[in-house]
């Protein structure tokens, strides 16, 4: 059984606030580059781009990096990426922080592009991680797994409206609240 953790409601006022943060930050800027790191991130990131309304560039890593429950590698594709970015600003859009593994390999692939101010942001950020969002929506305990909102398990769940986590369901075997 699926128990709701965030409504859309809930998601919807995270993401206008987020976007009125990065207005203020991206103000007088002629464009940005807009880079979406994980499938999981698409629906994130769809609501987000819209609440800025600086010019942007779109790019996708197409990453991915669930094998079952348990997370085991990042595979990102920066071939998706411009060669130089000119020193414009760039804007990460992750959906969950988890080890930073894919999120300092991506600042890296970035600085040798050429990128300007590097800020990320991320739909979730799990309690512990080292990896550091300039923006994170929601913080998520280490052992509790996530759908909805573009986030799956096997391919499933992306389109719900909410974010949901799966009773008695935890990575690792402790119970974790949001």
């Amino acid at each position: 059984m699926m128990k709701l953790l965030y409504s859309a409601e809930a998601i919807a006022a995270r993401v206008h606030d987020m976007g009125d943060a990065l207005n203020r930050q991206f103000k007088g800027e002629p464009m940005i580059h807009t880079v979406v790191t994980m499938n999981g991130a698409a629906v994130f990131a769809a609501d987000l781009i819209r609440r800025i309304p600086t010019p942007q560039v779109l790019h996708y890593t197409g990453g991915s990096y669930f094998q079952g429950a348990i997370k085991q590698e990042v595979a990102m594709n920066p071939e998706t990426l411009p060669s130089n970015f000119n020193q414009a600003p760039v804007l990460v859009i992750e959906d969950i922080l988890d080890s930073g593994n894919a999120i300092r390999q991506l600042r890296q692939i970035l600085s040798d592009r050429g990128a300007g101010p590097i800020t990320v942001v991320s739909l979730f950020k799990r309690m512990g991680s080292p990896s550091m969002a300039d923006h994170a929506a929601f913080s998520l305990p280490r052992e509790l797994f996530v759908v909805g909102y573009g986030l799956d398990m096997d391919g499933r769940y992306r389109e719900l409206p909410g974010i949901y986590t799966f009773e008695n369901a935890v990575m690792t075997g402790q119970s974790g609240q949001c």
